[in-house]
């Protein structure tokens, strides 16, 4: 069985585009088509299919489906999640993330999800230091921190100086934010745009935020690489476990050859009220 789905409307730098996806219901896509319309675009996906009895599109296509002899169903979990996994790529994409490649975005979208549903921000703020103790391929003690903003963005950050969180802290009391960006870190922000990444990933039940890895440091906001990216992966893993009764985790996560542990050390909750 094939599901015809749509994501968007994509920006470009000039206008607005759809993305249209034929997935199977294992979850296994093809190249997705580019359009502005919605029969134009189912049109191209069912080129090479024979039996149309074994495709359906989802329901937000089912007039454009009928004209084309498709019927309209609600697509299985594993179509949505590759459309979550395939939206999450293309906004990386679009800033500049592409080279992390999209098996990476998969990992943070799970990741993310696990993340998003412990909330560790209700436990800590952003001023609570977390030991993250990392061995492998990258071996480092990081401070680490969690966050969620006001804006509805959450996320954790892995400072690479001790005591960097509260340098940070005074930073911005002084209104020094861009000094603050180039303190040296790696960091997962759950963005809440794009809105055709955010909907895609929430109609598959996935976080309701865009997961979006960055590095910072004198030279700017840039891209963390491969293995600081799993770490990023294997640390939101971790935080996500932990809790008023578990404050210390450890985590692992395979990186190339190499296997990465990641032991997270939280400091005594905080909980909001």
């Amino acid at each position: 069985m094939f599901y015809l789905l749509k994501l968007g409307p994509v920006p470009l730098s000039q206008g607005t585009t759809d993305v249209y996806l034929r997935i199977s219901d294992t979850g296994e896509p093809s190249a997705p088509v580019f359009e502005r319309d919605d029969v134009a675009g189912l049109t191209v996906l069912l080129e090479g299919l024979d039996e149309r009895e074994s495709v359906r599109c989802e329901p937000v296509l089912a007039q454009a489906g009928a004209e084309l002899g498709v019927r309209a169903e609600e697509p299985t979990e594993a179509a949505l999640s590759s459309r979550a996994a395939i939206a999450t790529f293309l906004a990386w994409g679009q800033r500049g993330l592409s080279g992390l490649g999209s098996d990476k975005a998969l990992l943070f979208v799970q990741a993310a999800t696990e993340y998003w549903e412990a909330r560790p921000w209700t436990h800590w703020d952003d001023s609570q230091p977390f030991e993250v103790a990392v061995s492998g391929p990258l071996t480092h003690t990081f401070e680490g921190c969690v966050f969620h903003t006001g804006d509805g963005r959450a996320g954790l950050a892995l400072y690479f100086q001790q005591g960097a969180l509260q340098q940070l802290m005074h930073m911005q009391a002084q209104g020094q934010a861009e000094a603050a960006q180039e303190l040296p870190a790696i960091a997962v922000t759950l963005d809440t745009t794009p809105a055709y990444a955010v909907e895609a990933l929430a109609s598959a039940g996935r976080v309701p935020r865009l997961p979006m890895p960055l590095k910072t440091g004198a030279g700017g906001v840039g891209v963390p690489s491969t293995v600081e990216a799993l770490l990023l992966v294997a640390t939101m893993r971790a935080v996500a476990r932990l809790g008023p009764e578990q404050q210390e985790v450890l985590s692992s996560v395979v990186a190339g050859d190499a296997r990465m542990e990641v032991h997270v050390r939280a400091p005594k909750p905080r909980v909001r009220h």
